[in-house]
């Protein structure tokens, strides 16, 4: 027996006849459709539909674009291939194949071959995704089998009469008559008079189309509907339709087109009643409308960055230093075999074009991504420890990846194709540096049509390499399609590359003498060589400085946490130090500036004694203190984005380090302890300061209608009373604002505690319910407990008596069982007797 596993490659004749199917069956049907396969399942011609057949799948190169948007979703959502497909526009498998080879690309940079591929498919090796791969050829002589699939195919779908067909055909047409005869017969019932009523089907549901269900009917009789009207009348003042404009509203265009209509109405006013001026005003806004607003000057990426630049200078001096080395050091022998070879400037290689990416752009972007993603691949697991590995530079702004700018054209590109003779040099191909005319699309030939060359490297004369010869695949115009000279370099100052280098021989003799002429050239070449010098110049490389050395462990993450706040709480008492008194002890500041006195104009100051002008300037310090610190560190935090701004607007005073303010603080210690030894205040203690500063405070009250503060011995009394009432109200307002806040506070403890409230008062209930419980089963334990004790004592005598009932019971029970036995045997003798008795007479008889 023949066993057939379906799968494996798919024919062009299984595609051809896949695509009738769909055509003829649609895209639901795939059990039919395989059935129509001998070698394929419904699964396999599904995959393959969607996979490989599809007119919509892209089976075109992989754009630059696709590539960046593939990695870049690749990176947002890894794995999810069906997901990212619809938005490359691929299939999943395109996009999973185009990933791996990307990052086989990356791994290998630009040593990747297609042909070193590991996932390629070695000889004898089953593909595991045959759906995904273009069909086989049909084979000139085709199997007996496939023939034979072919021709059932062609033959079942070109069947459109058979039975099934027919038989549907048949059935439709006699419904139609049937459904014409039922018309035709209902219609002449009608003119006659008749009217035929439709048969009602009897079911279990509820007709909905004749029917209200669950209708409550109202009673008959006559109710005032008054109210019921009243209601539905409003009701249907209220519900009204409206239209989809009304509930959409107005549109914009309708909106400008009435605008449009407005303004040309009244400019047609405006042209009958004042025609000059509405002409001036036509004419404003025609110049104004003319006049293009010009847009932002979108400038493109530079081509070349700053370490590039510094490099190439770099490799420019250095090269200029070894030139001026090698022409001064040497003999004028020396010197003849050194040809100029710096590259003239209308021959320079043009500047990279917009159709590559530019470097400053991040170089090449797909290698990049897939550098990254091989690397977070391959990358160690978290748990393991260790550095993260480090990514190029990405942009994660959106779904799709960031677009490149479009670099400006290179004008030098342009300038040096004209320089070269014409030819527009091919995009990322160097320029021809040949003379002679331009051939069409390749590299310009000299004396001749251009022939396909090998690649080979030039001739090597005293340890100098010639320049490396390029190939030509384009025929030049003017010669024939075949193998010409290779034309030289104009850069070829010592005649290195011979014209006739690659000039193939009529014959074997000519090749050899040529080769012969060539030798004797090269010794006679070698023999003018200058005799060595044998001098060196040695040139010691620059070294890497040496990077610091990195730590033996990683530092656990609470421990830098600690570390990181200590270092915090360090640097803010360090700040605290560096402020004033005020600030470091929070003592009360004023809450304005007003009340600050004026310092005295510039020009008083040299009128002034030098106590005076200590005070002055003592004054001064303390004013621009007090306003730095107001400024800096408000008495209310201000919130918002100005509030970083109006801090750093404040005036700026001199900053001191710690060692210079220990030292103020130690000068005005030591001051303080003289003056209080000058004027006998060294045995105060700080009670006496206490009392000296209430007793102070007391004297000073603050004025409402001078807005000031002043000695109350100097006030007057309405003065007075206006000052305890200002302090009434400020305490009163005090106490009103810290009220609302008591009752703000209260409030949301309510809210938190309401709960919690509820849950008490119910467990209180039930604390006392079980209370209750439990008292009243400890009366019941101890009514039960008094009832055993009783139950105890009486028991006994309850059990004689008892005992001795059923003593006196049984006794009284067999006597009377004696009776009884004595009377059930004196009724068995009377019974004898009276049997006896009637047997005497008959014998007598």
């Amino acid at each position: 027996m023949r066993i057939l596993i379906k799968g494996g490659v798919w024919k062009n004749t299984e595609d051809e006849i896949l695509k009738a199917a769909v055509m003829k069956y649609g895209l639901n049907q795939w059990a039919r459709i395989s059935s129509l396969l001998v070698r394929k399942s419904a699964k396999q011609c599904k995959a393959r539909w969607y996979e490989w057949l599809d007119p919509a799948i892209k089976k075109t190169e992989w754009t630059r674009e696709e590539d960046e948007k593939l990695l870049h979703l690749a990176k947002l959502m890894p794995t999810q291939w069906r997901t990212i497909a619809p938005i490359v526009g691929r299939t999943a498998a395109q996009c999973l194949d185009r990933y791996e080879k990307l990052l086989d690309m990356a791994a290998g940079k630009e040593k990747y071959e297609g042909m070193d591929d590991p996932r390629r498919l070695r000889p004898g090796e089953i593909d595991p995704n045959p759906e995904a791969k273009p069909a086989r050829p049909d084979p000139v002589d085709m199997d007996e089998d496939e023939k034979e699939m072919l021709s059932e195919a062609r033959a079942r779908m070109a069947n459109t009469r058979g039975k099934k067909a027919k038989r549907k055909a048949r059935e439709k047409q006699l419904e139609e008559a049937r459904r014409l005869a039922s018309m035709q017969k209902k219609r002449e019932l009608k003119a006659a008079g008749i009217e035929m009523r439709a048969r009602q089907r009897r079911g279990r549901g509820i007709d909905y189309g004749k029917e209200v269900p669950f209708e409550a009917k109202p009673a008959a009789g006559f109710y005032d509907i008054s109210e019921e009207a009243q209601a539905t009348k409003e009701m249907r003042e209220e519900f009204r339709p409206i239209t989809i404009d009304e509930l959409e509203g107005k549109k914009r265009r309708d909106i400008e087109a009435a605008l449009v209509k407005q303004d040309q109405a009244k400019k047609q006013i405006a042209e009958r009643q004042n025609a000059p001026s509405a002409v001036k005003a036509m004419l404003e806004a025609n110049e104004a409308a003319q006049q293009r607003r010009r847009g932002k000057m979108m400038l493109p990426a530079p081509q070349i960055s700053d370490a590039e630049l510094e490099q190439l200078a770099r490799a420019g001096e250095q090269a200029g230093a070894m030139d001026v080395d090698l022409t001064e050091g040497g003999s004028s022998a020396t010197r003849q075999l050194l040809g100029d070879y710096a590259t003239p400037a209308h021959l320079a290689t043009p500047m990279r074009t917009p159709a590559r990416t530019p470097a400053a752009a991040g170089g090449n972007r797909i290698h990049n991504e897939a550098l990254n993603l091989r690397m977070l691949q391959s990358g160690q697991t978290p748990l393991l420890g260790g550095d993260n590995p480090e990514l190029h530079p990405s942009d994660f702004a959106g779904v799709t990846p960031r677009t490149a700018p479009t670099a400006t054209p290179n004008p030098l590109a342009a300038a040096a194709a004209a320089a070269a003779g014409g030819a527009t040099p091919s995009v990322g191909a160097t320029p021809s540096l040949l003379g002679g005319t331009p051939g069409h699309g390749g590299t310009p030939g000299r004396g001749g049509g251009g022939g396909a060359l090998p690649a080979t490297g030039g001739r090597t004369v005293a340890g100098i390499s010639a320049t490396p010869l390029l190939p030509s695949s384009t025929p030049g115009r003017g010669g024939s399609v075949g193998p010409s000279a290779t034309p030289t370099p104009m850069r070829d100052a010592l005649g290195l590359n011979d014209p006739d280098a690659f000039t193939v021989a009529a014959s074997k003799r000519e090749e050899a003498a040529r080769l012969a002429l060539l030798r004797t050239d090269l010794r006679a070449g070698l023999g003018q060589l200058p005799a060595p010098r044998n001098e060196y110049q040695i040139v010691v490389p620059e070294m890497p400085e040496d990077e610091a050395a990195e730590e033996g462990f990683e530092e656990d993450a609470a421990e830098r946490e600690a570390r990181k706040k200590a270092a915090a709480e360090a640097a803010r008492l360090a700040e605290l130090r560096k402020r004033s008194a005020v600030m470091q002890r929070s003592l009360p500041r004023p809450a304005s500036l007003e009340l600050l006195p004026e310092p005295r104009p510039d020009s008083q100051l040299d009128k002034l004694s030098a106590r005076e002008l200590a005070e002055e300037l003592l004054q001064r310090e303390y004013a621009s203190l007090i306003t730095f610190e107001h400024t800096r560190f408000p008495l209310k935090e201000k919130k918002g984005k100005g509030a970083a701004a109006a801090a750093d607007a404040g005036p700026a005073i001199d900053q001191f380090e710690e060692e210079e303010l220990a030292a103020a603080s130690q000068l005005l210690r030591s001051e303080v302890d003289f003056v209080r030894q000058a004027m006998n205040h060294s045995e105060l203690e700080t009670s006496d300061y206490a009392a000296a500063w209430e007793a102070v405070a007391k004297d000073i009250i603050y004025v409402p209608s001078q807005q000031r503060y002043t000695r109350a011995a100097s006030a007057t009394n309405s003065d007075r009373i206006a000052s305890l009432q200002a302090e009434f109200d400020a305490v009163r307002k005090e106490m009103e604002k810290e009220a609302k806040r008591a009752a703000k506070l209260e409030q949301k403890a309510g809210l938190v505690t309401g709960g919690l409230t509820k849950r008490q008062q119910k467990l209180l209930g039930e604390t006392d319910e079980a209370w209750a419980a439990l008292q009243s089963a400890a009366t019941e334990l101890e009514c039960f407990r008094l009832l055993h004790e009783a139950e105890q004592r009486s028991a006994p005598d309850r059990i004689e008596a008892l005992q001795a009932l059923v003593a006196v019971q049984s006794m009284r029970e067999g006597d009377l069982q004696g009776r009884y036995r004595r009377l059930c045997e004196e009724r068995d003798d009377l019974r004898n007797v009276m049997r006896v008795a009637a047997e005497v007479p008959a014998t007598a008889q």
